[in-house]
């Protein structure tokens, strides 16, 4: 796989448009202020009094991109935002004078091969338009591919996993096995020879399988593995087999529940949140009394009627976030730069990966069920903005994610057929 490939280009051509945003990035968020800046603007004679007031030292912090953080205003503004919604900081004194989280966003740093790349958060409105509405994201594998048949495109994607000799068979070194393991994450779900569903599914054997390897100490095999799965997956060895899964949408819709059910009892999430929330459970015919076959048919109703025909019509939409969210996380594993590293286990980041993909795509079907024939472009990027404020910017319910995911139910293969399949 290309460099390009390996290493995200699109969020270069972000370009913040300022009040003309139907959101704002200064409004209900923990705004850190790393460590320099804090101490520029306490050095800085006008900006010094403001600061004093609006900005506190965190005890919590981590490291010192955190070192700070601005005290919000009681609406959930921030105090330095100006009347026409733009920083007065930035107005008054350049932007060079921006923290690093107000620089960045809604860019994100992540050390990945010994290099920094850099993708999106999807809670700001256009960085996920930019993202999800992409027709190629990414550049193709292959030149060649507009050419090819389907098998032959499955097949190109996957030749460099090929063995080739039997040095090619040895991964010599953690470093290595990650970019391996990234490279066919990135071809693995980019593959639309399968349902998405079904590319996730087998990226979840792959990671089960890397899981077991490197406990056992048997890194070196991971070629011997992703050969393995390249040749299976290009040849369509299992199509019949997870083709022939049955859904249990009872129980998928079950863990949805819990998971929404979760997160408002961490804290009151936005209004835009709670709306998308709503949705969904007016959609499934949500009550104490409703029967959960009664709530997965009205769910696949929804489905079928309101969001297939939108899927059709924007097939990358959700491949586009996960392979955001690949470059965002620095999946398999890998250290975000502005955030505490979480785990080193591609099974364990494989399943947070899951578990964003399920509730997500619940609530998008949810706002679909609601808005049925007009379900457009603008109500689904309304929901994934207010999902990413509210389960990707929370730490804490990441750990709540990992723990309902790591149940024994849902790490085996019968369990993530449950999460993942339509």
């Amino acid at each position: 796989m290309s460099d390009d490939q390996l290493q995200p280009r699109y969020a270069k051509d972000f370009q913040c448009i300022g009040p003309d945003c139907e959101d704002s990035c200064c409004v209900g968020w923990t705004v850190y202020v790393d460590k320099a800046s804090y101490k520029k603007y306490r050095a800085t004679p006008k900006l010094r009094p403001a600061a004093l007031v609006h900005i506190e030292v965190n005890p919590e912090a981590h490291n010192n991109f955190e070192h700070a953080r601005v005290k919000l205003q009681p609406n959930g503004r921030c105090p330095f935002l100006s009347a026409g919604d733009l920083c007065n900081i930035q107005l008054q004194y350049g932007a060079e004078y921006l923290s690093q989280t107000c620089a960045r966003y809604p860019r994100t740093l992540v050390r990945f091969d010994g290099r920094i790349e850099s993708g999106l958060y999807l809670s700001c409105p256009e960085a996920a338009r930019l993202v999800l509405l992409n027709p190629q994201l990414l550049p193709a594998p292959d030149q060649n591919q507009d050419q090819s048949t389907g098998q032959e495109k499955s097949s190109l994607r996957y030749r460099e996993f090929r063995l080739k000799d039997a040095h090619d068979a040895v991964c010599l070194d953690p470093v290595e096995a990650n970019r391996r393991l990234r490279a066919f994450t990135l071809a693995l779900l980019q593959d639309r020879t399968y349902p998405l569903w079904q590319r996730l599914f087998l990226l979840g054997t792959v990671c089960r399988r890397s899981h077991e390897l490197i406990a056992n100490r048997s890194l070196f095999k991971i070629p011997q593995l992703l050969a393995q799965y390249a040749t299976i997956i290009a040849d369509g060895g299992l199509r019949a087999n997870l083709d022939g899964i049955p859904p249990r949408l009872d129980l998928q819709l079950g863990l949805v529940l819990n998971l929404i059910e979760r997160r408002f009892q961490l804290d009151r999430p936005l209004p835009r949140f709670a709306h998308a929330a709503a949705d969904f459970l007016v959609t499934v015919g949500h009550t104490p009394e409703a029967p959960p076959p009664e709530k997965a048919e009205r769910f696949q109703q929804a489905y079928v009627q309101y969001y297939v025909p939108f899927e059709q019509n924007f097939p990358g939409f959700m491949e586009n976030y996960l392979l955001n969210y690949v470059f965002v996380t620095g999946f398999p594993h890998a250290a975000n730069l502005d955030q505490e590293r979480r785990s080193t286990d591609p099974l364990v980041n494989y399943i947070l990966l899951i578990m964003h993909y399920r509730l997500l795509h619940s609530l998008l079907v949810g706002a679909a069920g609601q808005a049925r024939t007009d379900f457009s472009t603008a109500h689904a990027i309304r929901v994934v903005g207010a999902f990413a404020r509210a389960v990707e910017h929370n730490a804490k319910y990441l750990d709540v994610l990992i723990g309902v995911g790591r149940t024994p139910e849902l790490e085996q293969s019968d369990g993530l057929a449950v999460v993942l399949r339509n």
